[in-house]
């Protein structure tokens, strides 16, 4: 039961990149709108648990929220300058090699040296399925992607995502407690990420059409957060966010099939391939004490 709670954040944090590049409009309206739908998620699951949550209990996550807001706003600039199938596992790649080391540094995760050896060899693994997802064959012509402008995107907002993942873990509260304050620091940090961007024209994106229609986004980033918080408590940082990294297999797949997004038959082996190796290699990560 651990691991399908760890697996629950992969698919519905999976679809949220194929719904923003479906909707369309600005990453500040994307962005904007999740945040709207990751805090009725916080608030509504608040009124109906009422958990206690101390003042640390609430910052940690608080603080972990507004970094994910940068993070998801850069993520989302980067799906126009890379597509779906591509950002994602860089992205993904960038995250396995942050986050679960911040677990074995600072927590202690993977205690026994076999747990060690085991977990840095699967997420070399995971990095390598990351790697092959998003291999382009060069004797292709097609709509040249910006890795110049897309890479420091999702190199920045890596940090925002381990900072995401991470600060909940400082008080090892239980993904109850965390759930509010992390959504409301989500909604608060895409309301300043959106008048930081655009002054006076963001009264404007608050209320837009896409911005509201991006609800639904954070809707099921809401439910996954939960999922999510909760996974954290039962599996460690260093096992918990590998086994939400499944995620790249639903936006990679969902990038190929619903957006329609071109690969030819090598890079589709690859694709495969490397989605095999990141499955597997997240399972045994997620069997590791």
């Amino acid at each position: 039961m651990d691991i399908l709670i760890g697996i629950l954040p992969a698919i519905l944090w999976g679809v949220g990149p194929l719904i923003a590049t479906k909707f369309g409009g600005k990453p500040v309206e994307q962005v904007l709108g999740t945040g709207y739908g990751q805090l009725a998620i916080g608030i509504i699951i608040y009124l109906f648990t009422r958990p206690a949550i101390s003042f640390q209990e609430f910052l940690w996550p608080f603080l972990g929220g507004v970094a994910w807001a940068v993070a998801q706003y850069m993520q989302f600039s980067s799906f126009t300058k890379m597509n779906v199938s591509t950002a994602m596992p860089i992205s993904t790649g960038l995250q396995l090699i942050e986050i679960p080391l911040c677990g074995v540094i600072f927590f202690g995760e993977w205690g026994s040296p076999l747990a060690k050896l085991i977990g840095f060899l699967s997420i070399a693994l995971l990095i390598l399925g990351t790697t092959c997802t998003s291999y382009v064959d060069k004797g292709v012509v097609r709509k040249k992607l910006d890795y110049k402008a897309g890479m420091p995107l999702l190199i920045i907002g890596s940090f925002g995502y381990t900072a995401c993942s991470v600060f909940p873990r400082i008080t090892n509260a239980s993904g109850l407690v965390g759930l509010l304050p992390q959504t409301f620091g989500m909604f608060l940090g895409a309301v300043i990420v959106t008048f930081v961007l655009n002054g006076k024209e963001a009264f404007g994106y608050l209320k837009s059409k896409v911005t509201f229609k991006s609800g639904i986004i954070g809707l099921l980033g809401g439910l996954g957060t939960l999922a999510y918080l909760t996974s954290l408590k039962l599996n460690g940082v260093a096992n918990a966010f590998p086994l939400t990294q499944m995620n790249v297999v639903v936006s990679t797949l969902g990038g190929l099939i619903i957006l329609k997004e071109n690969k030819n038959r090598k890079e589709i082996i690859f694709t495969v391939i490397g989605l095999l190796m990141i499955v597997i290699a997240a399972i045994l990560i997620g069997h590791l004490e």
